[in-house]
């Protein structure tokens, strides 16, 4: 009987731990490989006393794994470092922040193990539930990106001050927009920017296209919820693509933007901050700076692919 209950709850356990560490795409708790065998050998051996002990162990690691690996700290992770290059994987690079802010591959744009963060973001943020308010958010994003005023940043490194405005030849009036800069940040904005250290201040033109970035995470959220058909994903993810690469000339270009854009972005401190440390700021420092990046590795201007109605992909030529 004692035999029948370990083995039934070590099968158990062995099963929820194989779901979460399969689930968590780390290495870590596969480490735990020789207690869940030691649990079947146990168990074979007609120890099922014995065999309570390594379930515990595995209980544990996993509960710990579910917890901590959750928090685990920002980092450049790709799933398939030797895949080809393609628009969707060119896309997906652009938002790579937020991927890397969970320690998550970049390169995956559908990814099931993230669909209850994506449904939580997708309504906080964008008010989305379904497939057509998707979709409505998607347009509404393309329509104020192509119609709205192209802005500047105007950041005084001195005083740790960045504010938005108009161009000069339109008035280079304020639009209001203001924040107030750390220490890492000014650091950061030198760095990105290129500026010396005897600059005192530097001006970030047309970085509103930042929210690009927001259109591929619906898209990315829309896929992993099933909501949106591959061929869909692909054409909005081309029509993403193709707007960043008229606009800016590199990916330091987009860096720059990508960084003063997420100074304004009011959500920033919801979607951000984990324990008082900003990990979408922490992931855009790493690929700016690892060499394992996609910013650092991907051509900014690949040829972009075009999209089948039935699913076929046309390399290079315009829809």
């Amino acid at each position: 009987m004692l035999t029948a209950v370990a083995g039934v709850i070590g099968a158990l356990v062995i099963g929820a731990w194989v779901v979460v560490a399969w689930g968590s795409q780390r290495r870590q708790p596969w480490l735990l490989t020789p207690v869940a065998l030691f649990i079947v050998l146990l168990v074979a051996l007609g120890q099922p006393g014995w065999a309570f002990l390594p379930v515990a162990v595995l209980v544990a690691g996993s509960f710990a794994e579910l917890v901590i690996g959750s928090r685990e700290s920002p980092t450049v992770r790709t799933k398939d470092p030797d895949a080809p290059l393609s628009t969707e994987r060119w896309a997906a690079a652009v938002a790579a922040p937020f991927r890397v802010a969970l320690a998550e591959p970049w390169d995956v744009v559908a990814r099931p193990s993230l669909r209850r963060r994506y449904r939580r973001m997708l309504e906080h943020q964008w008010g989305v539930t379904d497939r057509d308010s998707l979709r409505e958010a998607v347009e509404a994003l393309f329509e104020e990106l192509h119609t709205g005023p192209s802005l500047d940043l105007v950041v005084d490194l001195r005083a740790g001050v960045a504010r938005s405005r108009l161009p000069r030849e339109r008035g280079g009036e304020s639009t209001g927009a203001r924040v107030r800069l750390t220490d890492d940040q000014v650091a950061r904005l030198r760095a990105v920017t290129g500026v010396t250290e005897a600059d005192e201040t530097v001006l970030i033109g047309a970085y509103q296209w930042w929210k690009s970035v927001h259109v591929i995470r619906l898209v990315c959220g829309g896929a992993s919820l099933d909501w949106l058909s591959p061929v869909e994903t692909q054409t909005l993810l081309r029509r993403v693509a193709s707007d960043l690469q008229r606009r800016y000339s590199s990916w330091q270009q987009l860096s720059t933007a990508f960084h003063a854009g997420y100074l304004l972005w009011p959500e920033k401190g919801v979607e951000g901050d984990h324990g008082g440390t900003d990990r979408v700021w922490a992931a855009l420092g790493l690929l700016s700076e690892d060499a394992r990046s996609p910013w650092n590795l991907l051509p900014w201007d690949m040829p972009l692919e075009r999209v089948l109605p039935e699913g076929g992909v046309a390399f290079g030529q315009e829809p």
